[in-house]
């Protein structure tokens, strides 16, 4: 157990895992967007909030597949940064601002419900990705 231990605190097993689980999140809910059970289901939360901007200008199936593009851009570049440090910043960079963007709906929304609590969680682990990303990026060792 031990050894299993000392193997596992040296690995960056921890970072794999917490990038498949975003990446995992993002393919889901970014494929989502495509479908008209998202859409209806994004219309109330998003209707009575800033981001209502999105089906003014794009209508609310445009709003939808906007939000759908920029997820699926998220996880893509996610994916890529298991290889390329520049494009996992960029995709820890959207995963950030995708989290303080739906954290700032929730005074206009006055409830918490799964569609938001995930994004306490995002921002958590956009931080620790960008960390390490930059870190690979900039060639610094711990």
């Amino acid at each position: 157990m031990k050894k299993f231990i000392n193997v596992y605190i040296k690995s960056d097993y921890d970072i794999v895992i917490l990038r498949l689980s975003v990446i995992i999140i993002f393919i889901l809910f970014g494929t989502y967007k495509w479908f008209d059970f998202e859409v209806m289901a994004l219309k109330p939360l998003i209707s009575p909030t800033w981001l209502n901007i999105l089906y003014i200008m794009f209508g609310v199936h445009g709003g939808s597949y906007f939000l759908g593009i920029v997820e699926t851009i998220t996880f893509l570049a996610l994916s890529i940064g298991f290889f390329r440090p520049a494009a996992g910043i960029l995709g820890d960079i959207i995963v950030i601002v995708t989290g303080l963007v739906t954290l700032s709906l929730l005074p206009q929304l006055g409830k918490v419900d799964s569609f938001v609590i995930k994004d306490v969680l995002l921002l958590g682990a956009g931080s620790v990705l960008l960390k390490y990303d930059l870190k690979n990026y900039l060639n610094i060792k711990n």
